[in-house]
């Protein structure tokens, strides 16, 4: 009898768990190394220890080591309080200078009007 293949012992590990971590970490890496378009890294140690009466013990560490996505920042600016604030406290404001809420109003496009619906 030849040599079992390794897909054979690691799906019998932890009764199956192993792989099943396994899967769920292939899967969760490649979809954050797709999303940052960054390489990550997926370790499998597994370790055995011999037994007295011919058995062999078999641990297992997984690391995944996923990339980062980038995060934005904030730009704010400290005012002589040592507060931060969205707006630059040097800056001058205008007076005046007001928001205009956007109304609702019927859209009309041209294609439907007619020349003299367009015009009046």
């Amino acid at each position: 009898m030849g040599a079992r293949p390794f897909t054979d012992t690691l799906v019998k590990l932890r009764y199956g768990a192993l792989h099943d971590e396994l899967t769920d970490a292939m899967n969760e890496l490649v979809n954050k190394c797709s999303a940052a378009s960054k390489g990550g890294k997926l370790t499998l140690t597994i370790a055995l220890k011999p037994g007295k009466g011919g058995q062999m013990e078999i641990t297992d560490d997984l690391k995944v080591s996923a990339p980062k996505e980038e995060k934005g920042s904030t730009i704010m600016f400290a005012t002589p309080e040592g507060n931060l604030q969205r707006e630059d406290p040097r800056q001058k404001s205008l007076e005046g200078i007001r928001s205009v809420e956007q109304e609702a109003r019927e859209i009309r496009t041209l294609s439907s009007a007619t020349p003299a619906q367009a015009a009046g």
